[in-house]
């Protein structure tokens, strides 16, 4: 069963720190500080010094702001937007503070007071993962370590043949490169096979989960999406992002049969929920794993 009335919605599996303070009401115009109001000021521009013309132009980053009550100190940026609530986003890029235009700096300092040892504590957690991320760079030459369903494979240059293959014993891919390839084409060659591989693994999973269910799947396509590992239409078109192949196979397996779910059910409900654990019963502890599994930098 499919949502006809959405058949191009598709649902995503995402993780990402986002914090969202409840909906605030401006203040009614009676009641409005003048003197104390907040304008908006023109953003300001950067102009590079060795470039002529319109194009020279460009917008410069938004200032830093510093948060410090003695305890908790951190920098953040604050952007204006037109929302209702004051939010708070933290990545690899910082700590982002959207705020309605209309919101004072006071109000945006006492949402920090009150948020501020999530925002450390959520911050160093996001600098723990990045530098470990970091650690776990391929090294893209002869000997290097590449994470491929659960275990590590030792990339060996070198290799006859046509085609990189696993080697008798499972622990080595063998590349039909010269011993001195560049990164670069290394990289090229080792992304190719494991797209190669994830759409034949993916293919034989989704047939697997969908004869289970009753469903039908129209078609497997690979992602490189940066903010979700899967997602699925109403009309039975499935994404999976390639890179899945990095983790165990119990993980891809989650994936596949959380969207494969996703055919019966168009949403997040109990019911969907349900048809996940009916064909995949340890998907909580899969989930787990892939919230605190780290995707090497390529």
């Amino acid at each position: 069963m499919t949502d006809k009335t959405e058949p191009l919605r598709q649902l995503s599996l995402f993780d990402g720190v986002d914090l969202f303070i409840p909906t605030l009401e401006p203040a009614q115009p009676h009641l409005l500080d003048i003197a104390t109001a907040q304008p908006t000021e023109p953003r300001p521009v950067a102009i590079r010094p060795d470039d002529r013309g319109p194009s020279a132009i460009e917008p410069a980053p938004p200032p830093l702001r510093r948060y410090d009550d003695g305890t908790h100190r951190f920098d953040y940026v604050l952007r204006r937007a037109s929302r209702r609530s004051i939010g708070i986003r933290i990545d690899d890029q910082g700590i982002v503070v959207s705020a309605p235009r209309w919101v004072g700096m006071g109000q945006v300092q006492a949402m920090l007071a009150d948020k501020a040892s999530w925002v450390v504590r959520q911050h160093g957690l996001r600098e723990q993962r990045r530098h470990a991320q970091q650690a776990a760079r391929i090294d893209w030459r002869d000997g290097g370590r590449l994470p491929y369903l659960g275990r590590s494979l030792t990339l060996r240059l070198g290799a006859e043949g046509g085609d990189p293959a696993l080697s008798a014993c499972g622990s080595d891919l063998c590349l039909p490169l010269p011993a001195d390839a560049a990164a670069q084409r290394v990289r090229d060659t080792v992304q190719a096979w494991m797209q190669r591989e994830a759409i034949t693994l993916f293919q034989q999973r989704a047939i697997h989960f969908a004869t289970r269910l009753g469903v039908e799947v129209q078609a497997i396509k690979l992602t490189s999406a940066s903010t979700r590992w899967g997602s699925a239409t109403a009309c039975g078109v499935l994404r999976l992002h390639w890179r899945l192949l990095h983790f165990s196979p119990a993980i891809v397996d989650y994936v596949v049969a959380h969207e494969v779910a996703h055919l019966r059910e168009m949403n997040h409900s109990a019911r969907f929920w349900q048809t996940v654990d009916d064909l995949f019963p340890t998907w909580r502890e899969a989930r787990s794993a892939l919230r605190h599994s780290l995707l090497p930098p390529w």
